[in-house]
C-alpha cells in the first residue's frame, strides 16, 4: 500500500506544480502585469520598484492559486490514471476507491495548512509594503498614519449604554496623538461631563488633554467646571493602539488583529458583519485545497474518453466558476448580515463539500 500511496503522490506533484504556474501566470498576465504596466508609464515607476511591487503581489495572488492547481492537479492525476487502466488494476488487486483518493486528500489538506500560513504571515505584510509603496510614488511621501474623524463609542455590555463617546478631528497611531478632541462621558448610563481640547496624547499612565474646558452636566445646566492646560484623563479610553485598529485595513491585518478589530466594533455597537466574513475567509478560501480535492478525486477516477490536460483544465475552469458564484454570493450575504457571517463565508466549501462527498460515496459503492 505505502508503494501505491508513493506512486499516487508522484503523479499529483507534477500536475500541482503546473497548475501552480498556469494559475499564477493567468493572475499575472490579467491584472498584476496591466497595473505594473500602468505605474510605470503614468508614473514614472523604475523597475526595481516595479520588481518590488512584482514579487509583493505573489503571495495573495498564491493563496488563490493554490486551491485551483489542486483542483487541477487532482483532474489530471486520476484522469491519468483512469485513462491507462491503472485505477481498475488497483481495485482489482482489492484496493478501495477512499484508498485510491485518499493520498489526494492528505495532499489537499497540507495545501490548505501551507495557504493558510501564507495567507496569515505572508499577505498582511506584503500589502502593507505594497500600499506604502504605491502611495509614495503617486503623492511624494509616505503614507500618513493619520485617521481623520476618529469617533469611539463603546457600549456597556450589561447596561447596553455608553460608556463615552469620544471624538478627533485627526488622530495618529503611531504617535499617540489626537487633535480637535471631545469626549462625553456616561456614569451609570447618563452624561456626566464633557470635555473639550485642543490636543491629547497617549503617555504611560493614559491619555493626557491640552488646552481646554471641563463642562458638568446636569438636569438643568451645563456650565464651564474648569479651564486647563494639562489634563489627565482618569476614564478607561482606549490606547492608540486599540484605536487605530479601528481605521485599519483588514487586507493588512492578520487574524489576530483582524479579531481584535472585530471585538472593537462590537465595542462600539457596530456590526462588523464584514469584517467577520474576512475572518472566516481567512480559514475557508486556503481549505478550498482539501475541498477541491475531495471533488476532484472521483471526477477524476471515472473513466474518460479524453484524459488530457485541456480536459482536466476545463472542468477545473467550469468549478472555479461556480466556486467563486458561491462566494460572491456569500460574502455579499453575509457581508449585510442576511444570513450568518459564518455561512456567508462558508457557502461555497460547504457546497462543493457535500457534492464531493456524494460522488466520492457513489464511487466507492461502484
Amino acid at each position: 500500500m505505502k508503494t501505491v500511496n508513493k506512486y499516487i503522490y508522484k503523479e499529483l506533484i507534477a500536475p500541482f506544480f503546473f497548475g501552480v504556474a498556469a494559475f499564477t501566470g493567468i493572475f499575472i498576465g490579467t491584472d498584476l502585469i496591466f497595473k505594473l504596466t500602468e505605474y510605470y508609464t503614468e508614473w514614472g515607476v523604475n523597475v526595481i520598484t516595479l520588481i518590488r511591487l512584482f514579487f509583493l503581489s505573489l503571495p495573495a495572488i498564491i493563496v488563490v492559486t493554490f486551491p485551483m492547481a489542486s483542483l487541477l492537479g487532482t483532474i489530471m492525476a486520476y484522469n491519468r490514471l483512469s485513462g491507462d487502466s491503472e485505477i481498475t488494476a488497483m481495485r482489482a488487486g482489492g484496493i478501495s476507491v477512499i484508498a485510491i483518493v485518499m493520498p489526494a486528500l492528505l495532499m489537499g489538506l497540507v495545501t490548505s495548512g501551507v495557504t493558510i500560513a501564507i495567507n496569515e504571515f505572508l499577505v498582511p505584510e506584503a500589502n502593507y509594503q505594497s500600499e506604502q509603496i504605491i502611495y509614495q510614488f503617486k503623492h511624494g511621501e509616505q503614507r500618513p498614519e493619520t485617521q481623520y474623524d476618529l469617533f469611539l463609542n463603546p457600549i456597556d455590555s450589561q447596561t447596553h449604554r455608553p460608556d463615552y463617546m469620544l471624538y478627533a478631528r485627526t488622530f495618529n497611531a503611531d504617535s499617540g496623538e489626537m487633535k480637535n478632541v471631545v469626549v462625553q462621558i456616561f456614569e451609570n448610563g447618563h452624561p456626566a461631563r464633557v470635555l473639550e481640547a485642543q490636543s491629547a496624547k497617549w503617555l504611560t499612565d493614559g491619555w493626557h488633554f491640552y488646552n481646554g474646558t471641563v463642562y458638568f452636566l446636569d438636569k438643568s445646566n451645563r456650565q464651564p467646571a474648569l479651564e486647563f492646560s494639562s489634563y489627565r484623563s482618569r476614564e478607561d479610553i482606549h490606547s492608540p493602539a486599540q484605536a487605530g485598529k479601528l481605521g485599519k485595513d483588514i487586507d493588512e491585518m492578520n487574524i489576530r488583529q483582524l479579531r481584535e478589530k472585530i471585538t472593537l466594533q462590537e465595542e462600539q455597537g457596530r456590526t462588523a458583519y464584514e469584517e467577520r466574513v474576512e475572518l472566516h475567509q481567512r480559514f475557508a478560501i486556503p481549505l478550498a485545497s482539501f475541498i477541491f480535492a475531495l471533488l476532484a478525486a472521483p471526477l477524476g477516477i471515472k473513466p474518460q474518453r479524453s484524459a488530457g490536460s485541456a480536459t482536466g483544465f476545463g472542468i477545473s475552469i467550469i468549478i472555479i466558476f461556480i466556486y467563486y458564484i458561491l462566494m460572491t454570493v456569500g460574502d455579499a450575504l453575509g457581508s449585510k448580515g442576511s444570513i450568518a457571517p459564518w455561512l456567508g463565508a462558508w457557502l461555497q466549501n460547504i457546497v462543493i463539500f457535500l457534492v464531493g462527498s456524494i460522488m466520492l460515496y457513489r464511487s466507492a459503492r461502484q
